[in-house]
């Protein structure tokens, strides 16, 4: 089975039973405690990824699966290094790291003022910058989209979302604790 299959596959499964979202995201985590950054291509969600990459351990810095289970939300990586078959990029990528998600950062990169966290509250905000980076259900699995747009609900209701405005002349120990700060 191809990669892409194996990808349709599990979502599929997933979504079905609303069990997970698969997310274009980097992730990282430091005593079982997650951060997830969600967003397009360019906003720097690797190369926060990177940056801490001595402080935090790296989930994956491409795709990740947010899985509900009884206690909240725990972060795990969707695939591994050698299942991207379309990329020749080197990927940070752990696969027995799981953690239980704290906080969904999407990232901006900052250029005037130190690295800092802007909470969300504007639900609207959040949707819109969610359906950029969860993955909605695939070509022909169109009856999926009621249990997608159900898990994006229940994720808004169970997480904390914030911008984390990266300016890339911070320290990786200064943006640490910024992102430390989140309870």
């Amino acid at each position: 089975m191809s990669f892409v299959s194996e990808t349709i596959e599990v979502q599929r499964e997933l979504y079905s039973a609303e069990k997970g979202l698969i997310v274009h995201s980097s992730a990282f985590e430091k005593d079982g405690i997650g951060f997830i950054c969600g967003g397009v291509s360019g906003d720097g969600k690797s190369t926060l990824c990177f940056k801490l990459q001595h402080i935090f351990t790296p989930i994956n810095d491409d795709r990740n699966l947010l899985k509900f289970i009884d206690e909240g939300l725990i972060i795990k990586s969707f695939c591994d290094q050698n299942a991207q078959p379309f990329s020749t990029k080197k990927y940070l990528v752990n696969q027995d790291v799981t953690a239980k998600l704290r906080a969904f950062l999407f990232v901006a990169k900052e250029f005037e003022k130190e690295t800092y966290l802007e909470e969300l509250s504007d639900r609207t905000h959040i949707w819109k910058k969610l359906l950029f980076c969860a993955a909605p259900p695939v070509k022909g699995d169109e009856s999926l989209f009621p249990n997608y747009f159900s898990m994006l609900e229940k994720l808004m209701s169970e997480t904390k979302f914030f911008v984390i405005h990266h300016n890339l002349k911070d320290s990786a120990e200064f943006v640490a604790e910024r992102v430390l700060e989140i309870g």
